[in-house]
């Protein structure tokens, strides 16, 4: 095998396995365009893996390994990868998937190149043991992080003053002139991510959360939320969700929000969950005249 083969089929199969942690990242089982990820993350693999079988000299790999146990590979690699790095902000998936991953990269491994070095009662030792540990490792992180990804963070008070003070709109019990459906997802986006609204309207904001994992409404302008984003990664930072600018919500639920454009100009839109509004949870509505 040369060397360029070595690295073209070395790029396909850890940039599928990439493609598919990213995937896992941002919300796999929830939206289309995490799963298309996924699908590509999976062909770059099996590509680089019969580049592999093409190209080896002292071990041929059938096909029923690439297609079959590769994808196995591919998806357990991914999870196991993916899991770890979303931890923090969705330990509610990740305690499941990071094992998950890691059984399935255990088994597609043995059957695709030790199956015929190893005995099965050293796989099944070894498996006993290291499943336990990944399982034990992924319940700690998992209580570790559970409270501080499904929402202790504080939009109230200060911060909510802060937004509710300088921004054109205001909370308010008028009634309002329309209703303005607003989604989130676990891709991190609001839907729509920019819609406007008139000066002196009143506008019922109804939030539905069509994700896996907890999303918010945050309303104000752009400084003070970007302000915010600072001050949330300071790790001292202790916070909790409440405030007449905030909306709330878990997995599957949904809200109301009320909300008067007195002033022309621009409000800002946010979530301010773990890791979300870095990764571009965000939005504007344009208050037009």
């Amino acid at each position: 095998m040369s060397f360029a083969s070595t690295h073209v089929a070395t790029l396909l199969r850890y940039g599928g396995i990439s493609f598919i942690a990213g995937a896992v990242n941002h919300g796999m089982f929830s939206e289309t365009r995490s799963a298309i990820t996924a699908s590509f993350g999976v062909v770059f693999y099996l590509v680089g893996s019969w580049l592999d079988m093409r190209l080896q000299t002292d071990e041929k790999m059938g096909w029923a390994d690439v297609l079959g146990v590769g994808i196995v590979s591919s998806v357990g690699l991914g999870f196991f990868t993916g899991g770890l790095q979303h931890f923090p902000d969705s330990p509610e998936r990740s305690v499941w998937v990071v094992p998950l991953g890691f059984v399935l990269s255990l088994v597609a491994m043995y059957w695709m190149a030790w199956r015929s070095r190893t005995s099965v009662k050293s796989l099944l030792l070894y498996g006993v043991l290291s499943c336990t540990v990944v399982v034990g490792a992924s319940l700690l992180a998992w209580d570790a992080w559970k409270d501080q990804a499904s929402g202790g963070h504080d939009h109230g008070a200060a911060h909510g003053a802060s937004a509710h003070d300088h921004a054109p709109s205001t909370s308010t019990n008028a009634a309002p002139t329309r209703t303005v459906t607003l989604t989130l997802g676990d891709d991190m986006r609001f839907s729509p991510a920019n819609w406007q609204a008139t000066a002196g309207e009143t506008v019922r904001i109804e939030v539905v959360n069509l994700g896996k994992m907890r999303h918010e409404l945050v309303l104000g302008t752009e400084e003070d939320l970007k302000a915010h984003a600072q001050e949330m990664k300071q790790a001292s930072s202790s916070h909790k969700h409440h405030g007449p600018n905030v909306l709330s919500l878990a997995a599957g639920e949904r809200g109301v929000l009320t909300w008067t454009f007195t002033d022309a100009g621009v409000v800002h839109m946010a979530c301010f969950e773990l890791g979300h509004y870095d990764a571009g949870m965000r939005g504007t509505i344009s208050v037009l005249p």
